[in-house]
């Protein structure tokens, strides 16, 4: 986010010398176009996906900042060429801005993840699609694959040698977000122990 505030600083720096008829190599559009990306960038960190959008967090993380800095990248390229108005640039930015927007607006969770220890909030394991769900045995409600969440009177494991699949959750006691193997792990912020199993679809096995 602070990163994101040093370009839109910037940015602003040079639309207000824009304004005073300042003759510039470069105007602040591009600059505008690139701290949207990591500002999108950072809110796809913080938050999971809503059930109704379809891919992958991974893929969105991506390919939104990915639109944005193509957006910019274009608006730069617009600003160099003299046959061409700078709004064209400005246009090709806040199109981009705007489908970003859609997306990150409805398609992910703005509340806060669950720490009342009741619920946890979980990314499937195959489809990437996040929920709030309660602990036991349930099916993913998008793809259908059966996970099993626990976390009361759990005890803490020694980590195992051999790797396991990895998915994410957000810890049901303290609501930050981890990676939490197939098997039982612990929260680093707050060392609740926690156990999870699903397919492992790279072998097979349970």
């Amino acid at each position: 986010m602070r990163i994101a505030l040093i370009w839109f600083g910037l940015a602003g720096s040079l639309f207000a010398l824009e304004a005073w008829v300042v003759d510039l190599p470069v105007s602040g559009t591009p600059l505008l176009g690139v701290g949207l990306a990591v500002l999108a960038r950072a809110r796809l960190q913080t938050r999971p996906l809503r059930r109704r959008v379809f891919g992958s967090l991974e893929v969105l993380r991506v390919a939104l900042p990915g639109l944005l800095y193509a957006a910019a990248a274009v608006a730069l390229l617009f600003g160099w060429r003299e046959d061409v108005g700078p709004a064209t640039g400005i246009g090709f930015v806040v199109g981009a801005a705007s489908a970003v927007g859609v997306v990150i607006g409805f398609g992910l969770m703005r509340s806060d993840a669950p720490r009342s220890g009741e619920r946890v909030r979980y990314v499937c394991a195959r489809c990437g699609l996040g929920s709030d769900r309660a602990p036991g045995r349930e099916p993913c409600g998008h793809c259908g694959l059966f996970t099993r969440i626990e976390w009361s009177d759990v005890a803490a494991e020694a980590a195992a040698d051999v790797p396991a699949p990895f998915t994410r959750l957000w810890c049901p006691g303290c609501a930050v977000e981890r990676s939490a193997p197939r098997g039982t792990s612990t929260c680093a912020a707050c060392e609740l122990a926690l156990r999870i199993e699903f397919n492992d679809h790279a072998t097979g096995e349970l």
